[in-house]
């Protein structure tokens, strides 16, 4: 699929039919099967408790049993019924068709009226399972056994090694679930540039330098910096880290392939892009504070405006991806190398 040129001055933008087309869609979503995602955060989980999430399109459950926290397939081994549509606090997952139940760790236990069947249970009758990394408090599940998860959190942290994780805590008032009319391409691609900020984001332009904003590029996420006015909040950076002496305000984190990371001097923001059909998409947001007396301040205020005045951008986008008139477009080479980069991700 390599449509993506590596040099960005040269480069033409995704074709507008990978934002549209349902057979492009469906192969991209394998992107996730490769790769780690971010599936939850540990303080969701109780014990002995099931939990309905997707990993791309595929409908998974994460579950809490013995301190122990599994993914498994959230399809039934017998006739490929949804398990679980709902939060529970279970014991065992049973399937609401025909009564298969497992443990929480996907293993069958009993199906009713199967006595006379020969070689039953088999191996390929426990739901199948992912691998499970927490990391901070942070769940992560992979699909394959290509990528190492240190391999893949790398860059981010390093970076990000001067901060306490173990003060974060959730704010769940802070949860949103956004519902948008768009591929979910589109919410990525707006993500990764600060292009649009003075346009779209006035209140945010008002308390971050824009003219200093920074863009750096890893093997798989892409880190944005914005740097803060003077007198608006900002990390204290420890002497010995590569930042110090910089007014950082915000680091944007996107990890592949739809996970954004998004640290501010009073916390952590996450979204997540959950992609739901060639043109709809499910955001979800969480919120961990640090330090309550900075909350709702500099760039990481208004986050909910934030977010809606992003909205209307992809909508519109995708609106206009649909036109015959329009095939693609070039990049910016100073304000949208993140977007550049994510495309290559896509298509190699």
């Amino acid at each position: 699929m390599g449509v993506i040129h590596p040099d960005i001055c040269k480069a033409e933008t995704l074709p507008s039919n990978y934002y549209t087309d349902q057979n492009i869609y469906l192969e991209l979503l394998q992107k996730f099967h490769s790769s780690w995602n971010f599936i939850g955060l540990e303080s969701m989980l109780e014990e002995n408790s099931i939990m309905p999430i997707s990993i791309g399109e595929t409908p998974m459950l994460l579950t809490k049993t013995d301190s122990q926290i599994y993914c498994v397939s959230n399809v039934c081994t017998h006739r490929g019924m949804i398990l679980c549509q709902e939060n529970k606090t279970t014991s065992t997952i049973t399937c609401p068709y025909h009564g298969r139940t497992f443990s929480l760790n996907g293993e069958i236990k009993h199906m009713p009226k199967f006595s006379e069947v020969e070689n039953f249970p088999a191996d390929n009758d426990n739901l199948p399972s992912a691998k499970v990394v927490n990391w901070h408090g942070l769940l992560f599940a992979n699909l394959s056994d290509n990528e190492s998860f240190e391999g893949y959190m790398s860059s981010l942290e390093s970076r990000m090694s001067f901060l306490d994780f173990s003060k974060l805590n959730r704010d769940s008032s802070l949860d949103r679930l956004h519902e948008l009319s768009a591929n979910w391409m589109l919410y990525v691609d707006n993500y990764l540039e600060g292009f649009h900020i003075p346009y779209v984001h006035k209140g945010l332009n008002s308390v971050i330098d824009y003219s200093n904003y920074e863009t750096e590029v890893f093997d798989n996420a892409v880190l944005q910096i914005g740097y803060a006015l003077e007198g608006e909040e900002s990390f204290d950076i420890p002497s010995s880290h590569q930042d110090y002496g910089k007014n950082i305000a915000a680091y944007y984190w996107w990890v592949f392939p739809n996970l954004m990371l998004n640290f501010y001097p009073w916390g952590l923001s996450i979204n997540v892009v959950i992609p739901n059909g060639v043109s709809s998409t499910k955001i979800a947001y969480y919120g961990l504070i640090s330090d309550n007396s900075k909350f709702g301040l500099g760039a990481g205020g208004n986050l909910d405006t934030v977010e809606e005045e992003d909205q209307w951008i992809v909508e519109s986008c995708n609106k206009g991806m649909n036109s015959p008139l329009y095939q693609r477009g070039r990049y910016s080479p100073s304000m949208e190398q993140g977007v550049h980069h994510f495309h290559r991700l896509l298509t190699e």
